[in-house]
């Protein structure tokens, strides 16, 4: 009996590993995630953040701030076993920014057998073809592996790393800059200006053009606008502001009958005096009505 039960399992035994080392071998023959070659990319600064940020300028100069430039590589985590093709492509994400504006240095690099790094590879877009756009806004666009072409069957694109977001902070037009208008004086005849400020702000509005510096008009621990209506057109070079302090300067501002928008910085002066510079270049522009926006409050303007 003893002789029987030892031959049933033995024979039960084989029966249960058939089966095993079958299923064994069909795995060498499909993907296998524990010892696949991963492919992704990777920026040069990558420990400055996972998203890239380009921030620009915009005065009467034209574009300035950050070259919009993005360095990357292709990588592996293993050296590859044979020479590897991969296609990039760039995709924009706004509007304003067209697929066709992205330029890679390469749309296609190639990993020669042994290596993990591709040459350099950098996405540019040219600035100046923001100029038209007065406003704030922003834009963004992404560089992704479409495609890996490889005799490695055992090769897959990382889901996680193989695409490189980019924002692109467009600040709005500023036609101002600190300092005094050459050729210029201040506008002494202020009758029949009219002055409105935001329904809660503290002081007469008058306050802004009495030529008094004891005499504000102001909002705690709130910004609001304030406008001075000139009552005609008049040709002006630049806007001068007395504050309480330079973080109470008026920061933000716009002129009707412009196509330009009026941008005012805090700056450490308590008197402080802007040269208006116009989208075309010309340093005189006509405006009926100014728009100013402060943090606090202003003591007076002009």
């Amino acid at each position: 009996m003893k002789n029987i039960f030892q031959s049933l399992s033995i024979a039960t035994l084989l029966g249960l590993f058939v089966p095993f080392i079958s299923s064994c071998s069909d795995d060498e023959e499909v993907f296998n995630e524990w010892n696949a070659t991963y492919v992704s990319l990777q920026r040069n600064d990558y420990l400055s953040g996972n998203v890239k940020k380009f921030n620009l300028t915009h005065d009467a100069n034209g574009i300035g701030g950050d070259e919009i430039k993005m360095a990357f590589t292709v990588k592996t985590q293993k050296a590859v076993s044979t020479d590897m093709v991969i296609a990039l492509s760039a995709k924009s994400e706004t509007e304003g920014l067209d697929a066709s504006q992205i330029v890679l240095s390469s749309s296609q690099v190639t990993l020669k057998e042994g290596q993990m790094t591709s040459e350099e590879i950098t996405a540019t877009v040219d600035p100046t073809i923001f100029a038209s756009i007065m406003e704030k806004t922003s834009f963004s666009f992404s560089v992704s592996i479409s495609n890996v072409t490889t005799n490695d069957k055992n090769t897959v694109i990382s889901s996680s790393l193989s695409t490189l977001p980019v924002i692109i902070n467009k600040a709005a037009y500023c036609n101002l800059k600190s300092g005094i208008p050459s050729n210029s004086q201040l506008i002494s005849n202020r009758a029949g200006w009219i002055i409105n400020v935001e329904e809660g702000v503290e002081g007469a509005p008058n306050n802004l053009i009495d030529g008094k510096t004891g005499t504000d008009v102001a909002l705690n621990n709130k910004g609001f606008w304030f406008t001075v209506d000139l009552g005609e057109a008049k040709v002006l070079t630049g806007i001068k502001t007395n504050h309480w302090a330079n973080a109470y300067a008026p920061f933000r501002g716009t002129c009707k009958n412009l196509c330009f928008r009026l941008l005012f910085f805090a700056i450490k002066n308590l008197c402080s005096t802007f040269v208006l510079q116009s989208y075309s270049n010309v340093r005189e522009s006509i405006s009926k009505a100014i728009k100013l926006h402060t943090p606090f409050g202003v003591q007076r303007i002009f």
